[in-house]
């Protein structure tokens, strides 16, 4: 009994990391990291800390969109994974479901998100607009 528990937790892990590769296919590693970042962010609720993953301009403040406190995240899919668009840029979109909760209001939003790194794939920021919460 304890050696079928191994082998299914053996089989368990094999295919955790079967679903992440497939997911991500050959996006580097940093990218993949942020991404996920990004996705526990949002699915998480914290959505006021989104701003960390753009590219910041030291001549411009920091602007945190208003009305945040008011969306709680209830999923965050992708709809499609990380695809390279070019060297050093990848694209992916995720479907974000959520409720208004002044109103109980649920939306959904297609997030199409492009990623892009000016250091050789040493670090990555989003260069898209952030989702909009309506």
């Amino acid at each position: 009994e304890c050696l079928t528990m191994r082998y299914l937790l053996l089989a368990m892990i094999l295919l955790s990391t079967a679903c992440q590769t497939a997911r991500h296919g050959t996006a580097p590693a940093p990218l993949v990291q942020r991404a996920q970042a990004f996705e526990d962010v949002v699915r998480w609720g914290a959505l006021e800390k989104m701003v960390v993953f753009t590219k910041i301009d030291p001549s411009k403040p920091v602007t945190i969109p208003e009305g945040l406190d008011n969306v709680r995240v209830t999923g965050y899919e992708l709809a499609s994974g990380l695809a390279e668009v070019k060297p050093n840029r990848w694209s992916q979109t995720a479907v974000i479901d959520y409720v208004l909760t002044d109103r109980q209001i649920v939306r959904q939003l297609i997030d199409h998100q492009v990623w892009v790194s000016d250091d050789d794939g040493k670090s990555w920021y989003r260069e898209n607009p952030l989702p909009q919460f309506n």
